[in-house]
């Protein structure tokens, strides 16, 4: 069939960690994607298996497949954290494996690895396949326009103030104190919402220690201090 009446092709991946939404991304892009008149793929476990050059792993999407799934977590394409961003070989073979299931257009979900395979992908395929990333990190660290969360942050603030809600009532009626970790690598976003959700008595976040290398026991006195 002639290239110009061929249906257009859209595919859907995920990698890096779960976060709450996912499934809520792929239904949206499943559901306006077919009403634009495209074919959708879901790519199981990510760059997993496009990576190494096999295109056999993946799915095809219809709006019943996707109408209720934002009601479950995780993600019903799976994940993976492989990065082909890694070496040529890996994203060349990714690309042919895009090539093979005849995709126009690549949808991602991940964080910054996933960013930097589909910003790699989109240069080696220049212009044959058109690509665009969905921002997931539930550390809410990414400089959106507007001051927009990253998708999952609300949830998982919500879930965290809830648990630190818990642990408080359970600190009071035993008399001990309890220290939560959260999630966030450098950022104190999650962790400072959640505390402030919950009152907590202290929340320490790493901005306050900006260039400053701190040892774990320092933690421990500013908390015990407190």
């Amino acid at each position: 069939m002639d290239d110009h009446y061929r249906k257009k092709t859209l595919a859907i991946l995920v990698g890096g960690g779960p976060a709450p939404g996912i499934n809520g991304v792929i239904r949206s892009v499943t559901i306006e994607a077919i009403n634009s008149g495209l074919t959708v793929y879901g790519i199981l476990e990510g760059f997993e298996h496009l990576s190494r050059g096999d295109s056999t792993h993946f799915r095809e999407l219809k709006i019943e497949d996707v109408s209720r799934i934002h009601f479950t977590g995780g993600s019903i394409l799976y994940t993976s954290r492989v990065n082909p961003a890694k070496s040529k070989e890996m994203l060349d073979a990714t690309l042919k494996s895009l090539t093979q299931l005849s995709v126009d257009y690549l949808i991602t979900i991940g964080g910054d690895d996933t960013a930097t395979s589909a910003y790699k992908i989109d240069r080696l395929a220049k212009g044959q396949i058109q690509v665009a990333h969905v921002p997931k990190t539930i550390d809410n660290d990414l400089p959106l326009p507007g001051n927009m969360p990253t998708f999952g942050y609300q949830t998982a603030r919500d879930f965290g103030f809830r648990i630190v809600q818990s642990l408080m009532l359970d600190a009071a009626t035993t008399r001990r104190w309890y220290y939560v970790v959260s999630m966030g690598r450098k950022a104190g976003h999650l962790a400072l919402g959640i505390g402030k959700a919950a009152g907590a008595t202290l929340t320490i976040i790493g901005e306050e220690f900006r260039n400053t290398i701190i040892s774990f026991e320092t933690v421990c006195d500013i908390l015990e201090a407190r």
